[in-house]
């Protein structure tokens, strides 16, 4: 049989359990008849494995299987139990007596004595021969063929409280299950060890069944409940049922005397009548000392009693009273003479005289209740004052305490506040963290999570560190008792193998949970894991993870068995559990699985999503040849069109181009001929007036002739004539250039009205081109009397000194 094999037995059946896959128990029925009721009606409660042979044995049968095959030995009468031994199996016949079994033959080993039969509940193989442990009897040796009753201490118990079965604790202890008195526990002489009922706690007195397992545990089945006894955790638990002692608070341990301070009050106990639970209640209380003890230990060799009357001196089983000021939560030594005491109300100063405490003083300044007093060096000290905070404060040689810094309690996270001292320097606990002071910085830091010692059930809340007793005692008060711890005991627990144990794989999702085993590839809907593992046989394990492909580093050290990976993504992983239990580590256990990638990232996939590019890019390229074509369909139409565009607005800007230059030849004929017309006018005109002026000077003439008298004046009015018609030929070129330029002349009367027919003469010649000398000549003046009125001219065409007055008139055109 190993972890992957069980056999087992039942009513009508045996067969054996195989771990599948999954690491899942799968039954197979080895038992020849099936499971329908016969005239033998078997029931098969004992199980055994010797040399290779796994035996099954029923009240009326033996069947041996090896080798896959089933050897049926009948009971001489009727089987009333079987005891493993080395090698051999004992069993008891209800009428031929015992039995012995080697794993090929049925062999007799003794008869009833007095042939009265024996209920026998067990059997110990000891040096003298086998001890038969018998339900009503005692105990039997069977030692030289004969079979005699043992007398020792807990054969005469066993007679009147019914064993129903027995067990050997490795090579040095029995163990008796009784059904009226509970279990005992022995030496190999029979001494009581240990006496365990429902008085100190069982949940009652019947146990049917026992076993006892590598790591010390040993397992009852009761008449109700199953208990489980840590035989060798080195932990022993003080259970006051009874109402005998109440809850603990405090204890010291002083010249084999255990003094316990309760609730209820004091009490003293032999130090040895705690080893022996036979007397249950080995506690007497000492007089005068009813009411909370809150602290006990021995300073200069005096036993001290902080309680709620006051501070007391233990001597013996005698209380003296030192200071009746209530409530003494602690007390410490101070420079040899000295004591300094935690109370409801401030620090007490006590001197040591003739012998004994003395008060001497309260301290100043000090106020409230102050449940912890600690010494960091020479005259300075912390107090820790529960609500309010800390203290640091010196004292100095009038018991005053100066430079005193107050550490308020909101500066810390948590509850329950615990000042110690060790090597490193002072440090607080909380219910939630760790915090060291820092003597240059004067503050505290926060360091880590602090927990309390989670091996010791029932510890009431602020309660981190155990008192010690003596180097290999440590006390825990709990509630309605205590708890001793055995250090030299627990060193036993190292020297066990810790092997951790894969229990358990699930994949699940919202939906569904299923579970899985190693080397397996998981779905991705179902990539979330659960993975539960334990320690078998093991109390107090510890237990630290990495998962390769999830994360480098390895989880902090957890007392969970169980570990949830979520949202996994496809890959392979690799988890290493290890263990650590008293100082020991496991190996390195491995679960290696695989998570499947989803349907969209498969390979198959993959494969599907490169034949869709492919189509797809031949569809993108197809439609882009569509597009192409149709662009350039489109783009040859809008070429044509442009084209068309052009065509047509080339022939408008050609046929615009032909009427502008048509008109510009218009207005240059409708201009030349206005000028001929003015030209024809005016040569008419010279002609009338010379015609005119020819016949005036010929009629003149004929007078002359005809008067000759009157020639002189005829003569001079001949002149005036002449000089008249030369001056108004002198005006003809002012008259044709009034007359070329009447529109420019309208233009700028609209545009300057106060312009005189002077200025616009002038605008005219200075538009053809003239300078000032051609004008001046043309009108008889001088250069600078024209130079002057472009001046003015300027000034009332409002021009700056900057523009130019040709190109500014020609613009007006």
């Amino acid at each position: 049989m190993n972890d992957t094999l069980i056999y087992s037995g039942s009513d009508l059946d045996f067969g054996e359990w195989r771990k599948n896959k999954f690491d899942q128990w799968v039954y197979a029925s080895l038992y020849p008849f099936g499971k329908e009721p016969n005239e033998q009606n078997e029931e098969f409660w004992g199980v055994y494995e010797i040399k290779g042979y796994v035996v099954f044995i029923s009240f009326s049968n033996i069947y041996v299987y090896h080798n896959k095959q089933l050897t049926k030995i009948s009971a001489p009468t009727r089987f009333s139990g079987s005891f493993p031994g080395s090698d051999k199996i004992y069993l008891a016949d209800e009428k031929n007596g015992m039995y012995v079994f080697n794993g090929m033959a049925l062999k007799q080993m003794c008869q009833y004595p007095d042939e009265k039969p024996l209920k026998v509940s067990g059997v110990f193989e000891t040096s003298s021969g086998p001890v038969l442990v018998t339900k009503d009897r005692g105990l039997f040796l069977w030692r030289a063929d004969k079979l005699s009753p043992l007398q020792n201490a807990v054969s005469s118990r066993l007679k009147k409280d019914q064993v129903f079965c027995a067990v050997q604790i490795n090579d040095s202890c029995y163990a008796f299950g009784t059904i009226l008195s509970g279990l005992y526990i022995t030496d190999l002489n029979g001494r009581i060890l240990q006496h365990i009922n429902r008085q100190n706690g069982l949940l009652n007195n019947t146990v049917l069944s026992m076993h006892y397992d590598a790591s010390g545990l040993l397992w009852l089945g009761m008449d109700y409940g199953i208990a489980a006894l840590h035989l060798h955790s080195g932990l022993t638990y003080f259970i006051d049922y009874q109402g005998y002692f109440g809850s603990a608070k405090t204890a010291v341990l002083s010249e084999d005397q255990f003094y316990l301070g309760t609730n209820q009050g004091l009490y003293l106990a032999p130090w040895h009548a705690l080893d022996n639970k036979v007397n249950a209640a080995p506690f007497s209380l000492i007089k005068g000392s009813e009411g909370q003890v809150w602290y006990l230990g021995e300073i200069n060799n005096t036993i001290l009693c902080g309680h709620d009357k006051g501070l007391y001196a233990v001597t013996n089983n005698t209380l003296r009273l030192i200071y009746d000021e209530p409530g003494v939560w602690t007390c410490i030594p101070y420079k040899k003479e000295y004591l300094l005491t935690g109370n409801y109300n401030g620090i007490s100063v006590f001197k040591m005289e003739a012998g004994r405490y003395v008060f001497l003083k309260k301290l100043e300044l000090i106020l409230g209740s102050c449940n912890q007093i600690i010494n960091e060096k020479d005259n300075v000290f912390w107090v820790n004052i529960p609500n309010f905070g800390l203290i640091r404060f010196e004292l100095d040689s009038n018991f005053y305490p100066q430079n005193r810094v107050i550490f308020p309690a909101s500066t810390f996270i948590g509850h329950a506040p615990y000042l110690l001292k060790d090597g490193q320097g002072i440090t607080l606990l909380t219910d939630e963290f760790r915090y060291r002071y820092d003597p240059a910085e004067k503050r505290f830091r926060q360091q880590s999570e602090n927990n309390a010692p989670k091996n010791v059930v029932g510890l009431p809340h602020g309660l981190y560190l155990p008192t010690s007793l003596s180097p290999n005692f440590q006390f825990f008060p709990i509630y309605n008792g205590f708890a001793l711890q055995d250090d030299s005991v627990a060193l036993l627990q190292k020297s066990l193998d810790v092997s951790l144990l894969v229990r358990k794989m699930e994949a699940f999702n919202n939906q569904t949970r299923q579970v899985i085993y190693r080397n397996t590839a998981i779905p991705y809907t179902l990539n979330n894991l659960t993975i539960r593992y334990v320690v078998p046989n093991q109390s107090n394990v510890l237990y630290q993870y990495q998962l390769e492909g999830f994360s480098k580093q390895w989880s902090a050290w957890t007392t969970q068995t169980s570990v949830d990976f979520l949202n996994l993504t496809e890959g392979d992983y690799r988890l290493k559990i290890r263990a650590s239990a008293n100082g020991k580590r496991s190996g390195l256990t491995e679960v290696v699985f695989h998570i499947a990638p989803p349907w969209y990232r498969s390979y198959f996939a993959y494969v599907l999503y490169v034949i869709l590019i492919v189509l797809l890019f031949f569809l993108i390229r197809a439609r882009q040849n569509m597009r192409l074509r149709a662009q350039k369909n489109d783009l040859l139409g809008q070429e044509k069109h442009v084209l068309h565009q052009q065509a047509e607005k080339f022939r408008q800007e050609a046929l615009l181009g032909q009427q502008q230059q048509m008109e510009q030849e218009l207005n240059l004929l409708k201009q030349q001929l206005k000028r001929k017309s003015v030209e024809l006018a005016k040569q008419a005109r010279e002609n009338e007036n010379k015609n005119r002026l020819l016949s005036q000077l010929n009629e003149k003439m004929d007078e002359v002739r005809r008067d000759p008298a009157t020639s002189k004046m005829n003569w001079a009015d001949m002149k005036r004539q002449l000089e008249l018609f030369l001056e108004t030929d002198d005006r003809t070129f002012e008259i044709q250039i009034d007359d070329l330029n009447q529109e420019f002349f309208q233009k700028l009367r609209e545009q300057f009205p106060d312009l005189s027919l002077y200025d616009l003469r002038l605008c005219v010649y200075l538009k053809i081109g003239l300078n000032s000398k051609e004008i001046s000549e043309i009108l008889k003046v001088l250069p600078s009397s024209i130079n002057v009125s472009r001046s003015r001219l300027r000034k009332k065409l409002n021009l700056g000194p900057d523009q130019d007055l040709y190109g500014y008139l020609n613009h007006l055109e």
